[in-house]
């Protein structure tokens, strides 16, 4: 009797077959998204994957490039609710003007006391 089975298909073989192209997709989307695909797409990946395995049935394609596109569009907006501000940054040309209440502080002078002479150890013979 010849039967054959159907290969059961788990996350790491969905991985392997997808990574790649998920990736592919992924930084396409940002990309369309104006992000940074260099920057982004290990975020990408790595949420959609975590959202993959944690399926009581693992996703195909289709279902991973929905989730692409969810990811991508949360980050987008993630992003735009959260700029990053160069904070200390300042352009040239700008004086530098201290905070307030500096104006009034001087320079202390800390004194530090020599540490006394090491004198040797005198070890004397065992009798």
């Amino acid at each position: 009797m010849n039967v054959t089975s159907t290969p059961t298909t788990d996350l790491a073989s969905l991985y392997g077959q997808y990574s790649a192209r998920l990736a592919a997709h992924a930084a396409e989307r940002l990309a369309a998204a104006g992000a940074d695909p260099v920057d982004e797409v290990d975020d990408v990946t790595q949420k959609v994957w975590l959202w993959a395995a944690q399926q009581r049935r693992l996703p195909g394609w289709e279902g991973l490039q929905v989730m692409t596109g969810w990811v991508v569009e949360a980050t987008i907006a993630e992003r735009r609710a959260r700029p990053e501000v160069p904070v200390g940054l300042r352009p040239s040309g700008t004086p530098v003007v201290p905070p307030l209440g500096i104006e009034s502080v001087r320079p202390v002078r800390i004194e530090v006391a020599e540490a006394p002479e090491a004198s040797p150890l005198s070890l004397s013979p065992a009798a």
